[in-house]
């Protein structure tokens, strides 16, 4: 029967990003809702968008390994709690309400010629169809039928992009929102949690739920494109870029360590999740580098530098950074891709303090910034064509991402709510560093190609972070 993982502290109950196999499923009944177009519905009524760079590559990536017949399964979710007896018709209403709230839940790609395009239905011709799962007599079956539901039914070239549900147990049930990458990113999941939750609050109180649609991110790409589509390897908006490529060596930041695999393979993941600092280890490191004029999440990037010098030899680290694009208020509680990934590069040498490498993180960081709306999908096409027809990263790369769930909306709610977020990849080349903090200290989520030797060298890198966050505290008195 599943448990709670050795990794996982007691109590840990509120939101924390961790693989499938350490979701706490129990027994109990599922239904499910999926989006249907209704029977009348004339395509040439649906609205047509263009999609962003991110969403391009994401399709075009999907249809090389279709075209190479890969068998690789990709998708992120969310899970929530509703404690007590659930009202499935009050459900259904906030799972409705949500879908018609958000464009690019509601759309399905084409690409015929030039960009990639999106068909758009109206909130008006949003239909769920209520599917009886039936009864998991144990938590492994409910488990079991999750994941089946999650790798044989998500897919970018297939639609809808996602599926809802909801496991209802004796005394709890579970809501389960999974989603395609192309229609969704990591703020996104706390926001589904959040609205769902909302929605559905509303409408058993009878309260009328607002009308009002979210910002669209198909506004943003629409956008996005205006404003990049149209540069050049020489363009200004790439400054910054081509000074990464010509400190770095390349745009593509290989990691200094011998993950034991090939290039150009890819591999069957290992997914897992560890605890760094506890609270009270988490708030102290937190208000050091607030004295030493920083933020936590350079703090972490400087101890994660620190460690790989330690682990590598590396006088300076060279890594990927994804970066929030939510600054413009339209965007806070859209749904969507809202992400874009930026280079960065600082010295690490054994000689410097923990300040000094926190403050050159920092000072890269403020250089980063003045270029983030460039979008990541272009710099690859023209600063790295060589490489620009594969469907995965060329080779493993550093890859270091952090958020703080503490800032997402009705945060408060979570002793209640207990979200979790699950990224999935059956398969990867490369190995993915998130980090995050909460309630109950800072962690790390990281995924990596499942080979032993790959698994030695991340365990070790994984445990000189948590000894260099520890050495700094100690340090600091």
């Amino acid at each position: 029967m599943r448990g709670r993982q050795p990794n996982v502290p007691e109590g840990w109950t509120h939101m924390r990003q961790i693989p499938f196999s350490d979701l706490e499923a129990m027994p109990g009944h599922i239904h499910e809702w999926r989006l249907c177009a209704p029977e009348d519905l004339d395509p040439a009524y649906l609205g047509e968008k263009v999609a962003s760079f991110n969403q391009e590559k994401h399709f075009t990536a999907a249809v090389s390994a279709r075209r190479e017949h890969a068998s690789e399964d990709y998708w992120i979710a969310v899970t929530f709690h509703i404690p007590g007896h659930v009202d499935l018709p009050a459900l259904e209403v906030a799972l409705r309400h949500f879908v018609e709230r958000h464009e690019v839940l509601r759309c399905g790609f084409e690409h015929l010629a030039g960009a990639l395009r999106c068909d758009v239905m109206s909130p008006a011709d949003v239909t769920l169809q209520h599917l009886d799962s039936g009864e998991m007599p144990t938590a492994d079956a409910a488990a079991d039928h999750l994941k089946a539901i999650f790798d044989q039914e998500i897919s970018t070239l297939s639609w809808p992009l996602f599926r809802m549900g909801v496991l209802v147990g004796a005394e709890l049930s579970m809501v389960f929102l999974a989603f395609d990458h192309i229609v969704c990113d990591g703020i996104s999941l706390a926001i589904a949690v959040d609205q769902v939750q909302r929605a559905y609050a509303d409408t058993r109180a009878g309260r009328q739920l607002s009308a009002e649609p979210a910002g669209s991110y198909l506004d943003f790409a629409e956008a996005q494109r205006r404003r990049y589509s149209g540069i050049t390897a020489d363009s200004p908006e790439l400054r910054y870029w081509r000074s990464f490529v010509a400190q770095s060596g390349g745009l593509f930041p290989q990691i200094p360590l011998d993950l034991g695999v090939e290039v150009g393979r890819m591999y069957p993941a290992h997914n897992t999740t560890f605890q760094l600092l506890d609270n009270e280890d988490a708030t102290a490191f937190e208000d050091l580098c607030v004295r030493y004029d920083g933020k936590l999440f350079l703090g972490l990037l400087a101890a994660v530098g620190i460690a790989l010098q330690k682990v590598s030899g590396a006088t300076s680290y060279y890594g990927f950074l994804p970066i929030s694009e939510r600054r413009d208020p339209r965007w806070s509680e859209s749904f969507g891709w809202f992400v874009n990934t930026m280079p960065i590069a600082f010295p690490v040498s054994a000689d410097l303090s923990f300040p000094e490498v926190l403050h050159a993180a920092q000072a890269s960081f403020k250089s980063l910034i003045q270029s983030v709306d460039v979008p990541f999908v272009k710099a690859w096409e023209l600063l790295a064509p060589q490489y620009y027809h594969l469907r995965t990263w060329p080779f493993p790369v550093n890859f270091f991402s952090f958020i703080d769930f503490r800032k997402m909306p009705n945060f408060d709610q979570y002793d209640v709510w207990q979200p979790s977020t699950i990224p999935n990849a059956s398969h990867t080349n490369t190995a993915n560093m998130w980090f995050y903090r909460n309630s109950s200290g800072i962690s790390l989520n990281c995924m990596f190609p499942n080979v032993l030797k790959c698994q030695q060298v991340m365990a070790a890198y994984r445990s000189a972070v948590a000894t260099v966050l520890l050495d700094v505290l100690r340090e600091a008195g």
